[in-house]
């Protein structure tokens, strides 16, 4: 092989699953032709453990094809037992987690199941309930914890009107009610706007959430209330809302952090700790902190660099085959940039890569 390919090939194995191999090199674009060597891109992807791959390209191969004879040797003595070992270790791993009501690591088994079998289609209806069965938990789950935050909150301004011994018209309290109903406020319209964004998402118990909780804060809007109507009609019939306890006690109390100051945010940046210095700036912010933006921007810029570093860390790790280090290299990029997609697709890819060549061989 020449020398080129067999440095490229990880990447090349990864590019090949989205029906790519077209690669950039520091040169310039290059375009690597490999409708040839079928058995060759067949072996890379099995011993990468893309067992389906390899299994499609081998298939392919016309009996007038010199590597007929041996790609089927392969086909049968290699990635057929890979493919049943993963298949059945997968379906093994998902009606455990179906029994322990593990519905996330049920439906990531399903998922795999489907992917290696021949008939996928006999496991698509358990992947689908998998994941109703995970939607309706989360949904369970958030709308618990969304109705009691939404009660502190409402609570504290019932609180601030009954406070014995002061004056009604206490300016110092009329400022601090002002400054919890403008918070209220700001939450309520988070919220509308977010039930229009799930609903568009396809997850309308999600959007149920999010307008139940705006209801809540503004029960006479009209908009909400059809809204919450259309959002009902989309539900899942699998899913119900429970109902809500009228006078059920707080059982978690909203989280009170104190304030970290600027020089506390600063020596936690020196330290290295991003993440922690990051979240104690958005309070400090919150808080009218002096430099409270200008230090935040700081802050996520480091962030960036950083994610950035420990992505590009990632590849090259990866090109060095050593998968270990590349997805502790991508596990620090995400954390610090959780939404940067391309930071957790090669974290997700990479995983699941690890998980089938742990099981392959």
């Amino acid at each position: 092989m020449r020398p080129i390919l067999a440095r490229l090939l990880p990447w090349l194995v990864l590019a090949m699953l989205n029906g790519c191999a077209e690669v950039q090199l520091a040169g310039g674009k290059h375009t690597l032709t490999l409708s040839n060597h079928a058995y060759e891109r067949a072996l890379a992807h099995l011993e990468h453990g893309h067992v389906m791959q390899a299994r499609r390209i081998v298939t392919q191969i016309p009996r007038s094809n010199s590597d007929y004879s041996r790609a089927q040797i392969l086909l049968r003595k290699r990635i057929e037992p890979a493919r049943k070992k993963l298949l059945n270790e997968y379906l093994a791993r998902a009606k455990k987690a179906e029994t322990s009501e593990r519905w996330a690591d049920a439906l990531h088994a399903y998922e795999q199941a489907e992917a290696l079998s021949l008939q996928p289609s006999a496991l698509e209806s358990k992947r689908q309930a998998m994941e109703l069965k995970l939607r309706a938990y989360r949904f369970t789950q958030l709308l618990r914890q969304r109705r009691e935050e939404d009660r502190v909150l409402l609570g504290t301004l019932e609180t601030m009107d009954n406070l014995r011994g002061l004056d009604a018209n206490d300016p110092v309290i009329e400022r601090e009610k002002k400054q919890r109903l403008s918070l209220l406020e700001e939450r309520a319209r988070q919220a509308r706007r977010a039930a229009r964004r799930y609903l568009d998402e396809g997850l309308p118990e999600m959007a149920y959430i999010a307008i139940e909780s705006y209801l809540r804060l503004d029960p006479d809007s009209e908009r909400g209330q059809h809204l919450r109507a259309k959002i009902l009609s989309a539900m899942p019939k699998a899913i119900k809302v429970p109902d809500e306890a009228r006078h059920e006690p707080v059982k978690k109390r909203l989280a009170v952090h104190k304030p970290l100051s600027k020089k506390q945010i600063e020596a936690l940046l020196r330290k290295g700790q991003l993440l922690e210095a990051h979240k104690a700036a958005l309070v400090y912010r919150r808080n009218g902190g002096k430099g409270g933006d200008k230090l935040l921007r700081h802050i996520e810029q480091r962030m960036d660099r950083q994610a950035s570093a420990a992505y590009d860390a990632g590849r090259k790790a990866f090109q060095q085959e050593q998968l270990g280090r590349a997805i502790q290299f991508w596990r620090q990029a995400v954390a610090l940039k959780p939404d940067q997609r391309e930071y957790v697709e090669a974290l997700r890819r990479a995983q699941l890569l690890k998980e089938r060549l742990d099981l392959i061989h």
